[in-house]
């Protein structure tokens, strides 16, 4: 039985520096720049604008939530 040759790999050694790179970049800091402190404290009605704002978009996406695992119960049964 002949041994089979291996394929050869056409990926330069750039390329696997390139791919190696973008797969372990490091991941844009992660956070929401309206509430950093300073902005928050520059204007206490802006603050509180903000504020209420993300409040009614929370309870907002928990309306939808629990609206989506009421059809899903209904679903099951």
């Amino acid at each position: 039985m002949a041994k089979r040759k291996l394929p050869t790999s056409a990926i330069t050694a750039s390329e696997i520096s390139d791919l190696r790179a973008a797969i372990l970049r490091r991941p844009p800091p992660i956070g929401d720049w309206v509430d950093m402190e300073y902005v928050l404290q520059i204007d206490r009605g802006l603050a509180k604008q903000i504020t209420a704002l993300r409040l009614e978009t929370q309870s907002e996406v928990f309306r939808v939530m629990a609206d989506a695992a009421g059809k899903a119960a209904r679903l099951m049964k």
